[in-house]
């Protein structure tokens, strides 16, 4: 009888434990088009910023800004999927938020690591970085969320 005490307890800690699982939110809603101003320091010749875009040389680096468009067309829990554009180029995207709410991070098609934060609802600040095949790109981004 005393195993049988000891084991309601237990139970229904596990099943009270996984009904907050459950009931924890699936994170902020990312669907929609974010758009910003890309700033970048780029080496080499990387499809998103070509030697045509407007820059800065500085130590054989150029220093480039331009727009970006993320597109996030759906999203499942804390997953989400869309499109990373710029004037020369747009590639398919896989993202995921982090269990804070407020981190995420994504991966571009041609291996393109990008890392961010939600700050408030409609802002997003994300960090990208490529490094392959004689090109490098570090680059600071701030999207606004179309309404």
């Amino acid at each position: 009888m005393r195993g049988v005490s000891l084991l309601l307890p237990l139970g229904l800690s596990l099943a009270c434990a996984a009904g907050i699982a459950v009931a924890q939110p699936a994170g902020p809603d990312m669907t929609g088009t974010w758009t910003g101003t890309n700033k970048s320091i780029v080496s080499g010749l990387p499809a998103h910023f070509p030697v045509t875009a407007p820059s800065t040389i500085v130590d054989g680096n150029r220093l480039v800004e331009l727009k970006i468009t993320v597109r996030i067309d759906g999203q499942d829990e804390g997953r989400f999927w869309g499109t990373l554009s710029s004037e020369s180029k747009a590639e398919p995207i896989i993202g995921v938020i982090g269990s804070d709410g407020k981190r995420v991070r994504m991966i571009g098609q041609g291996g393109s690591a990008i890392e961010g934060t939600l700050l408030d609802d409609g802002t997003l600040e994300l960090f990208y970085t490529e490094n392959r095949a004689g090109v490098s790109v570090a680059a600071t981004n701030v999207l606004k969320k179309a309404k």
